[in-house]
C-alpha cells in the first residue's frame, strides 16, 4: 500500500468487474479520510447491456404568473449557501503557471512518485488533468484537491476521454473525502476498459496506508454512454448519500456507514494501469454549497405555500409553509438556480416575493422584510 496515495486492485474488485452484480445499497461504507489522499483504482463493474437504463420525468408543477402586485412582503437573502466555485475554464494557465498559483486548488498524486506520466493545464475547456501508467497493471494518478470545507453539495462536470482502451482501466471523477486520516470517500466517476465506459457510484473506506473495502452502490449498464456527465454529491459522511447524473438522481440512501467526518476535500482525479498514451479528464463548472434545500423563514402567519418560478412562469419547486417556514430541495438542479420565491395565502393570493430573480445555491436562507 502508498501511504498517501493508494489504489486497490484486488481478487474481490477483479470478480466484480468480471460477473454481474446486486448491490445493496443498505451495506454500502462510506468516507473518510484526511489531507491529499488519492483515491482508489479499478472501483466498477463491468456493464451489463441487458440492465435498462435509468430513467426519470419531473412532475408537472404548473405556471403561474411572474408579474408582481404592488403591495406584498418582498423577500431577501439572510445567509448564501454557496461555499465554493470554479468554472475551471474561464482562462487558460500551464502546468508551471498553475503550480506556481495554488491559491484554491493544490496538485498532486501519486504519479510523481511512480515516475508516470502526467499533465494538468488550464484552458477554454476546462481544467485538464492526465495521467498513463508507468508500467501495464501499475496504477497511477494525479489530482487537483480543494481546501477542506464543510460543505454538503458538491458538483462538477467529468469528461473522460475515450470509450474504450485495448486492456487494463482507466478511471476518471469527482471524490469527496474526509479529511480524517483515514482514506474513506464517496466518488462518482467513469471507468473505461476494453469493454467501454461506464459510470458508477462507490463508497470507499479504509485506514490511514490506503483503501480497504469498496462498496459499489450504484453503476449504468447501458452500452455507448455519454463521455460527458455532469454530476452532483450530497453527502453528511456520515449516514446520508444522494448522488445526481446530469440532473436525475441516481443513488440515494439515509442509512450508510459512511464514516468521513467533516471537514471533507474534493478531489477532481484521473487514475490509469493502462500504459498505453497518457489520458486527459476535463473538468469544469465546479461548485460546493452547504446542502441541497433552501430555506424561507421567518413567514407571516398567513403564509400557506413558497414556489420557486422560473423565467417562464414555470413552477420548478412548491413546498407547504409550517410554522413560519418551508424548506425546498434544489438538489437536482444546476446552481445558480434562476428563480423568483413566491410566497402565497391559503387563498392563493401573493403575499410575499423577491423582487426579481434571485440567483440560488442549495443552503441559502431567505426571510421577507
Amino acid at each position: 500500500m502508498r501511504k498517501y496515495y493508494t489504489i486497490f486492485f484486488s481478487a474481490v474488485i477483479i470478480s466484480m468487474l468480471l460477473a454481474p452484480m446486486t448491490v445493496n445499497p443498505s451495506t454500502a461504507n462510506a468516507i473518510t479520510s484526511t489531507g491529499p489522499i488519492p483515491m482508489p483504482g479499478n472501483l466498477i463493474p463491468i456493464p451489463n447491456p441487458n440492465s435498462p437504463p435509468i430513467s426519470s420525468s419531473l412532475p408537472n408543477l404548473g405556471t403561474v404568473s411572474i408579474a408582481l402586485p404592488d403591495s406584498i412582503y418582498s423577500i431577501n437573502l439572510v445567509r448564501p449557501g454557496l461555499d465554493a466555485s470554479d468554472p475551471l475554464n474561464n482562462e487558460t494557465k500551464t502546468q508551471q503557471e498553475l503550480l506556481a498559483n495554488q491559491q484554491f486548488w493544490t496538485y498532486g498524486g501519486d504519479a510523481i512518485a511512480e515516475k508516470a506520466p502526467y499533465d494538468f493545464y488550464k484552458d477554454t475547456q476546462g481544467l485538464h488533468i492526465g495521467v498513463q501508467a508507468p508500467a501495464n497493471g501499475t496504477w497511477a494518478g494525479f489530482y487537483a484537491v480543494s481546501p477542506n470545507t464543510n460543505a454538503a453539495l458538491f458538483h462538477t462536470v467529468i469528461t473522460t476521454p475515450v470509450s474504450s482502451i485495448p486492456y487494463q482501466w482507466y478511471e476518471n471523477g469527482l471524490y469527496v473525502q474526509t479529511t480524517q486520516p483515514v482514506v474513506n470517500y464517496v466518488t462518482c466517476f467513469s471507468g473505461t476498459s476494453q469493454w467501454g465506459t461506464i459510470w458508477g457510484v462507490v463508497s470507499v473506506t479504509g485506514d490511514s496506508n490506503g483503501a480497504t473495502k469498496f462498496n459499489t452502490l450504484w453503476f449504468d449498464t447501458t452500452p455507448n454512454q455519454p463521455l460527458t456527465r455532469d454530476c452532483t454529491i450530497i453527502t453528511n459522511g456520515n449516514n446520508y448519500l444522494k448522488v445526481y447524473l446530469d440532473g436525475t438522481m441516481v443513488y440515494t440512501n439515509s442509512t450508510l456507514n459512511l464514516q468521513m467526518p467533516a471537514p471533507f476535500n474534493a478531489f477532481l482525479e484521473p487514475q490509469s494501469s493502462y500504459n498505453g498514451q497518457l489520458l486527459n479528464g476535463i473538468y469544469k463548472d465546479y461548485y460546493a454549497t452547504s446542502g441541497e434545500n433552501i430555506k424561507v423563514g421567518n413567514l407571516p402567519s398567513n403564509a400557506a405555500r413558497v414556489d420557486l418560478v422560473d423565467s417562464t412562469g414555470t413552477v420548478l419547486v412548491t413546498g407547504k409553509v409550517s410554522s413560519g417556514v418551508v424548506s425546498l430541495d434544489v438538489g437536482k438542479y444546476h446552481f445558480p438556480l434562476a428563480c423568483t420565491i413566491k410566497v402565497y395565502d391559503s387563498n392563493n393570493v401573493l403575499i410575499a416575493s423577491t423582487s426579481g430573480t434571485a440567483n440560488i445555491y442549495g443552503g441559502n436562507a431567505y426571510a421577507p422584510s
